[in-house]
């Protein structure tokens, strides 16, 4: 998948799991869509929380299903869809700064004072000198993205990052309820992939603006060579006449190789101004041509080089991590909505009388648990009735909820007494039985903390250790939500 597709998925997923009412789009739609993409795909193919092939392309059909068939029935998730956006770069920005490169470029190259060419001009030699630093270094962070080098230099994307956040959360349009839930989901999931894009992307469109730079300067060369004659010549404190030879056939080899000019090396002591003077200045034609094939091989194809590998990785670096988002909670909620046929799973509710609200929270839980398609067939432990109940009570099946409140706190010889004559019975029937323990939370939506929610559930997760196959919460949207198996 492509950025683009990565996007749609995240955007679905971000919606489905923030809209647990189905606020925005039905679970008949969500079950709709996984049906006709799913293709064979079960709940038992998902072992990790790793996107491997076949769930990646799962997921990108059903994203695309859900945009074509869904986007346009209501205005509301089309809105909200619309909120979904992330911080990236735009291709006018990159023209914008690639002319700029090439003007400055182009006005920085100077050939020297009146008719003279200067092979040692500062602006020329300087410009060589800083690519090749960046060039190693680039390529070290190109080749070697697990080395500390990877991670630096994208402090200018993330700048540029926050500011775009900055300025889209001080422009859009407030939200509240399930949109801004939705949409600080999507910027948990995408926002950091989108980030290392920027930073990727950046860093591609400075190599191709450090080109381009060059360029301006090799088109500076010729263009003001156009309408004046210049002489070669040169000048150094720090080089004598045997150095400079040395150095300018060290710089110009590549050059006059791809080229195939040889290096006027004879001219060299001749070109040497001292004094104000010079004794034999060289036609400069010669000398621009080294320096242009120089500027084209040590700073254009390899500025040009590392901006494809930057391009090629860009999709790889965003796919990996994107890959890794613990998608595996969400691939089995969207295959068993689909799964469990028309099975029967007996509800033992205790202490409790349930209500119509009361059991849409409930089904949410059991058809997550056990498919979309099982039916919840609910049964009443009266209070102070436990032991009668447990004595009585016939499975219908090997799979069983009991079903709690969780503002209770469990208690010994009355909670755990209860799962474990429940389990025994069950054991009476079926070899491997399945007993899930369902905690009633709906009532404590707005008045309990996550963290006192988590606390109360650990405390049941560790009275029913050994009894229980495992421990869910089911509250409302409007309380925290989570899902810990029994140690």
């Amino acid at each position: 998948m492509d950025w683009k597709d990565w996007q749609r998925v995240l955007k679905w997923r971000a919606l489905e799991e923030s809209d647990t009412d189905g606020v925005f789009v039905s679970a008949e739609r969500r079950r709709e869509a996984t049906a006709h993409t799913r293709a064979g795909l079960a709940t038992e193919e998902i072992t990790g929380d790793v996107l491997d092939e076949r769930s990646e392309s799962f997921l990108d059909k059903r994203a695309d299903w859900l945009e074509r068939e869904a986007v346009g029935w209501r205005g509301e998730l089309i809105r909200v869809l619309g909120l979904l956006r992330v911080p990236q770069g735009r291709w006018s920005w990159a023209l914008v700064g690639w002319g700029l490169a090439m003007i400055t470029g182009y006005w920085f190259t100077d050939l020297g004072q009146s008719n003279e060419f200067n092979l040692l001009a500062l602006p020329l030699v300087g410009l060589l000198a800083w690519n090749a630093v960046v060039i190693v270094l680039g390529l070290l962070c190109e080749l070697t993205p697990s080395s500390s080098l990877a991670g630096r230099g994208g402090w200018m994307a993330e700048v540029l990052a926050h500011g775009i956040s900055r300025a889209g959360k001080a422009t859009k349009e407030v939200e509240s309820g399930t949109a801004e839930t939705v949409r600080n989901r999507f910027e948990e999931l995408a926002w950091p992939l989108a980030w290392r894009r920027l930073q990727m992307r950046l860093r591609m469109w400075l190599h191709v603006a450090a080109a381009l730079l060059a360029i301006g300067g090799g088109v500076a060369l010729y263009a003001r060579g156009w309408s004046k004659e210049y002489r070669a010549v040169w000048e150094s404190t720090l080089l004598s006449k045997d150095n400079a030879k040395a150095f300018f056939e060290t710089l110009f080899k590549p050059a006059s190789k791809v080229l195939r000019t040889p290096v006027p090396l004879d001219q060299i002591e001749g070109m040497h101004r001292t004094a104000g003077r010079t004794e034999k200045p060289a036609p400069a034609l010669p000398w621009i041509h080294l320096y242009a094939g120089t500027m084209l091989v040590l700073i254009v194809a390899p500025r040009l080089l590392l901006a494809g590998i930057s391009l090629a990785r860009c999709r790889r670096a965003i796919s990996k991590p994107a890959r890794g988002l613990n998608w595996g909670s969400y691939l089995r909620n969207l295959l068993r909505a689909v799964e469990g046929g028309n099975e029967r799973i007996q509800v033992l509710v205790h202490a409790m009388d349930p209500t119509s609200s009361h059991r849409e929270v409930w089904d949410r839980g059991v058809r997550e648990r056990f498919g979309g398609m099982a039916r919840a067939e609910y049964v009443r432990i009266p209070a102070g009735e436990e032991d009668e109940f447990a004595a009585e009570w016939q499975p219908v099946s090997a799979n069983v909820v009991m079903l709690f409140s969780m503002a209770t706190t469990p208690e010994a010889e009355v909670q755990r007494r209860l799962v474990s004559d429940v389990r025994q019975r069950l054991l009476t029937k079926h070899a491997e039985p399945e007993l899930i323990v369902l905690l009633d939370g709906t009532s404590l939506a707005g008045r309990w903390s996550p963290e006192k929610i988590a606390g109360r559930e650990q405390l049941w997760s560790q009275m029913v250790e050994g009894l229980a196959s495992e421990v869910i919460v089911a509250v409302r949207k409007e309380s925290a939500r989570a899902k810990l198996p029994a140690s």
